[in-house]
C-alpha cells in the first residue's frame, strides 16, 4: 500500500474545504448563540434588581439551574443527535432557543418565575449545545477536524466581545424586556436561513456511511465508553479545567479592581478574555492538526497557571493585566477545541454525540459553579488571592489528567 505524498494529502485537505466549508458559517453562528444569554446577564442584572428587587445572587442562579438541567439531560441529548443528525436537531433548535430567549422577558415579579424559565431555556439550550456543531465538523472533517472545529468553537469569544454592548444598546432603548425579545428575534433571522441553506443534507451520507454496517444498537457501545477509564479521564480534566478557568475568568473584572483598577478600565482590559479566545480557538485548532492533541490541552493548563502567576506577582500594571487576560482568554479557547478534538480522535465517531455531551455538559456545570465558589471564598477572606493560588493544584490535576490519556488508538481500533 503506498503512503500518500505531502502534496496528495495537501489536495486531500483542499477538498475537505472545498466540500464542506459551507457548514462553518452556521456552525459558527450556532455557537455564538449558545453563549448569548450568558453574556447578555451581565447588563441584565441591574435593571433586574432594580424592578425587582431581586439580590444579585438570586438573578445569577437562573443560569445555575440551566446547568444543573443540561448536566442531566446531556446524554439524552447526545443520543438524539447520534440518532437524529445535527442538521434536524439544529433546526429544531434555533427556533426553540429563540422562543425560550424572548420569554425571560415574561419573567417577574416572582423569582420562581425567572428560574422557570431558565428551566426552558435549558432544554433549548440542549438542542444547540456546542456538540450540535462539532458533530456536524466531525461527520465531514478529517484531515482538517481540528481547526475547523476552533473556527465553530471561536462563536463564544465573539458572542463575549459583542453581546455586552449589543445587549446594553438594547436595553437602553427598549427596556430590559426589549432586550431579550430583540436577542431573541436577532438569534432566529440570522441563525435559521444558516442552518437552513448551509447545512447541507449530504452531511447525513457521511453520518450514516459512517455508522454502518455496525452494530444496530449504538447505545449499548456508547455505554461502554462512559464506563472506559479513558472517557471518565477526560472528563475529569474537562470538569477540573472549567472550574478554574471560569472562576477566574468571570470574575476578572473583581480581581482586576481589587489590584487597584477602576470599573471602566478593568472592564476594558478584562475584554481581552474574548479576543484571546478567538485566538485561541483558531491557532489551537490549527495545532491540534500537527500536534498530539494532549500536548495542546496540557500546555493550555499551563497558560492558564502563568496567567494567575502574573495577576499574584504584579499590582496595578496595565501591561501585566493585558497580558494575563490574554493569555487566559487564549489558553480556555485551545482547551475546548482540544477537549472536542481527543473525543473524536479516542473514540467512535457514531457514539461522538454521547461522549461531548456529557463532557460539554460538565464543562458547564463547573463553569456555573466555579463563580459562586470564587466569590464564596473571597467573602470568607476578603480577597481573591486564595482563588488565584488555588489555580495551580487545579491546572496540575487536569494536565496530569490530558497526559494520562496515552497515544491516540488505531482508526481501525474505532470501528
Amino acid at each position: 500500500m503506498t503512503t500518500p505524498s505531502g502534496e496528495s494529502k495537501q489536495l486531500i485537505a483542499w477538498q475537505e474545504w472545498r466540500q464542506f466549508g459551507s457548514i462553518m458559517p452556521a456552525c459558527l453562528f450556532g455557537m455564538v448563540l449558545v453563549a448569548i444569554h450568558s453574556y447578555a446577564l451581565g447588563v441584565m442584572i441591574e435593571p433586574l434588581e432594580r424592578e425587582f428587587g431581586w439580590s444579585r445572587s438570586q438573578i445569577s442562579a437562573g443560569p445555575l439551574v440551566t446547568l444543573i438541567v443540561t448536566l442531566l439531560m446531556a446524554p439524552v441529548a447526545g443520543r438524539a443527535l447520534d440518532r437524529h443528525g445535527p442538521r434536524r436537531i439544529a433546526l429544531i433548535g434555533i427556533p426553540a432557543f429563540s422562543a425560550a430567549l424572548g420569554l425571560l422577558s415574561t419573567a417577574g415579579p416572582s423569582l420562581i418565575s425567572w428560574l422557570a424559565l431558565y428551566v426552558v431555556l435549558a432544554f433549548a439550550l440542549l438542542l444547540i449545545f456546542p456538540t450540535v456543531w462539532t458533530a456536524a465538523i466531525a461527520m465531514r472533517f478529517d484531515k482538517n477536524r481540528g481547526l475547523a472545529m476552533s473556527i465553530a468553537l471561536s462563536g463564544t469569544g465573539i458572542t463575549s466581545a459583542v453581546i455586552p454592548v449589543l445587549t446594553a444598546k438594547l436595553v437602553e432603548e427598549f427596556g430590559w424586556r426589549g432586550g431579550y425579545i430583540g436577542l431573541a428575534i436577532l438569534s432566529l433571522v440570522i441563525a435559521y436561513p444558516l442552518i437552513y441553506f448551509l447545512f447541507d443534507r449530504d452531511g447525513e451520507k457521511y453520518r450514516d456511511r459512517s455508522r454502518a454496517p455496525r452494530a444496530a444498537s449504538p447505545l449499548p457501545r456508547a455505554t461502554s465508553e462512559f464506563r472506559s477509564p479513558r472517557f471518565i479521564r477526560l472528563a475529569l480534566s474537562a470538569l477540573i479545567y472549567s472550574i478554574g478557568a471560569t472562576g477566574l475568568g468571570i470574575n476578572a473584572v473583581p480581581i482586576l479592581m481589587e489590584e487597584g483598577f477602576v470599573l471602566v478600565r478593568a472592564a476594558e482590559i478584562a475584554g481581552l478574555l474574548g479576543i484571546g479566545t478567538i485566538t485561541g480557538r483558531v491557532l489551537g485548532g490549527f495545532l491540534l492538526d500537527l500536534i498530539d492533541g494532549r500536548i495542546i490541552a496540557t500546555g493550555c493548563g499551563m497558560a492558564a497557571m502563568l496567567s494567575a502567576g502574573v495577576l499574584l506577582a504584579t499590582d496595578q500594571s496595565p501591561a501585566a493585566a493585558m497580558a494575563a487576560c490574554f493569555l487566559l482568554g487564549l489558553a480556555s479557547g485551545a482547551e475546548y477545541d482540544a477537549c472536542a478534538y481527543l473525543t473524536t480522535r479516542y473514540f467512535p465517531h457514531r457514539v461522538f454525540g454521547s461522549l461531548f455531551g456529557v463532557i460539554g455538559g460538565l464543562s458547564a456545570v463547573g463553569s456555573g459553579f466555579s463563580p459562586l465558589i470564587a466569590n464564596a471564598i473571597y467573602d470568607v477572606t476578603g480577597t481573591y488571592e486564595a482563588v488565584l493560588w488555588g489555580i495551580f493544584p487545579l491546572f496540575t490535576v487536569a494536565s496530569a489528567l490530558f497526559l494520562s490519556l496515552g497515544k491516540y488508538p488505531d482508526k481501525r481500533e474505532l470501528t
